[in-house]
Formats: C-alpha cells, structure tokens, sequence
C-alpha cells in the first residue's frame, strides 16, 4: 500500500469500529422505537451514565472495565423495565414519548454534570497494558493498526446484534414481541402477556446499553455533553437501517461513520456530521421514487 491507499483505508477501518460502538448504542434504540413504539432517547443517556459508573468503579476501585458489567448491566437492566412501567403507567403516545424522554436525556446529563462534574474523565491511564497498546494487522495489511477499545467494540456489536437478532426470529418471546408490534389488541387475545413482554424488553434494551457504556469508557474521555455527539448517527442510523431491526441500524451506523471519516480527509471535518444528515435526507427523498417504480412493476401471479 501506498501511502495515501494506507491513509484511506485506516480512516476508513476506524470509521467501521466506531460504526460498531455506534451501533452498540442504537441497538436497544431501535428496538424500542420499532418494536414498542416508543423513542426512547432516555437510552442514549442510559449508555452515558453506565460510561461514568465503569469509570468510577475502574479509578475507584481498580475493577477490570469487563468485571464492572456485573453491575452496571443488572442496574440498567431495573432502570430500563423502571422507565417502561412509567410510560405504561401514564399511558404515554408517540408525542408525549418523545417530549418526556428528551425531558430525561437532559436531566440525565445535568446528573452528570452534578455528581461526576464537567470535566474530561478519561480511563486510558487505568487501563491494563493489554487495552491501551494498538494491534497491527497480519501481513499485507500490517500498516493498518486497531486498538483493543475498538475490537471490543466490534466484538460487543456482533454478539448483541447477533442475539438480538436471533432471538426475535427464533424465540417464543421474540414471535410474542412481533405479534405485539403488529397489533396489539389482537396479541393480548392471542394470550401474549403485553405488559410483562414490554418491561422484559425495555429492560433488555437497557442493559445493551449498559454493555455499550463500558466500550464507550474504555475508548473515549468522557463529559456530560457526549450523547450530543452521538444522538444524530445513533438516530439516522435507527432510521436507515429499519426500526426495529438490530443489524439494519449496525450496518447504518458503520455506513454513516466510514462517510463521515472519508470526507473529513477530503473536505473540511467540522462539516463531517451533517453528512449523516444529508444521507438521510437523500434516503427520505428517495422513497417516494422508490415506492413508484414498486407500484408499476408488474406483479408476478402466486398461482
């Protein structure tokens, strides 16, 4: 490889691993915006505040970042099915959602703000040597290099989209959870346990996010305002890949980021995000060309 072919190809290969950690994000996202109809941007927070936990509990009390998810997983896990039974309890729609989530994402960044204050808290001098020293590629590639923080991020998107996956095409609870998207009334009379199904996903999703949070401590410093950095590709990428689709949103993310650091080697970085933006927009737009030519394609007879 040449010098500008090894420049291309690293920024792209970064842009792939933090479209994982993105994806890591958006997973529960998108399975509670598709599957249960609610935006939860409380989420992205969820994955925030469990970042600062793995921090504490690493500087604190020298845990392993891998050993913090014993507690941050059950503990997002009951904040997750918590937030589910307050939207059940006041019986919130789409509208009344997304006003009271974006209420939680605030005062969840104002918690962070109070207890862990504004500054950049960063693990990398805690870390084991085995996470902070970079990993080059085998031969013919071996001047492209990753990072430990990066492959776990890889590593956490392929297990959790994989189960995720998985289990909503291959489980009685992952049909259940189908069958209540699709209709809920007729669900319930089908003998699917609504209520119960929908805290045992709210409270899934945020344990996810209690996975992601531990990437997010070990690869980048942490500050209150840092789910505002993540809230456009983690949004974008929901919507690109299909709500309610673990793997739509993965690709999306990794898509969205490899774009985005592509065009920062040409074009000036500060305008790199509004690439996911312009992307979308050119999604939106292409829809109703799409849906046209569906319509006057001749349609094959089953018979």
């Amino acid at each position: 490889m040449d010098v500008s072919t090894t420049a291309l190809a690293q920024t792209l290969l970064n842009g792939a691993l933090l479209g994982c950690l993105y994806g890591c994000i958006a997973l529960g996202l998108t399975i509670k915006w598709g599957r249960l109809g609610i935006a939860d941007f409380f989420h992205i927070s969820i994955t925030l505040l469990a970042a600062y936990v793995t921090y504490t509990l690493v500087t604190e009390l020298g845990w392993h970042p891998f050993l913090t998810l014993l507690v941050t997983v059950p503990a997002c896990f009951v904040v997750g099915v918590a937030t589910q039974w307050l939207f059940t309890r006041i019986r919130v729609d789409d509208t009344t959602s997304l006003l009271l989530t974006f209420g939680l994402f605030i005062v969840a960044e104002g918690l962070a703000n109070l207890i862990w204050s504004a500054d950049l808290l960063s693990l990398r001098r805690d870390l084991p040597d085995g996470l902070r020293d970079a990993i080059h590629l085998p031969a013919p590639l071996d001047r492209l290099a990753v990072t430990p923080p990066d492959l776990i991020s890889l590593v956490l998107a392929i297990v959790m989209v994989g189960l995720a996956t998985w289990s909503l095409h291959h489980t009685r609870s992952g049909r259940a959870v189908q069958a209540m998207q699709q209709d809920r009334s007729i669900a319930e009379a089908f003998g699917v346990r609504v209520a119960p199904l929908a805290l045992l996903v709210s409270g899934l999703a945020a344990a996810s996010a209690a996975a992601a949070g531990m990437a997010v401590a070990v690869k980048t410093p942490l500050q209150p305002q840092l789910p505002l950095q993540w809230i456009g590709v983690v949004v974008v990428a929901c919507l690109l890949g299909g709500l309610g689709r673990p793997l739509g949103a993965l690709i999306a993310a990794v898509v969205l980021m490899m774009i985005q650091n592509a065009w920062s080697l040409w074009f000036p970085p500060q305008w790199a995000s509004a690439v996911t933006y312009g992307v979308l927009f050119l999604y939106l737009a292409a829809q109703p060309v799409t849906r046209m030519v569906r319509e006057r394609l001749p349609v094959r007879s089953l018979a």
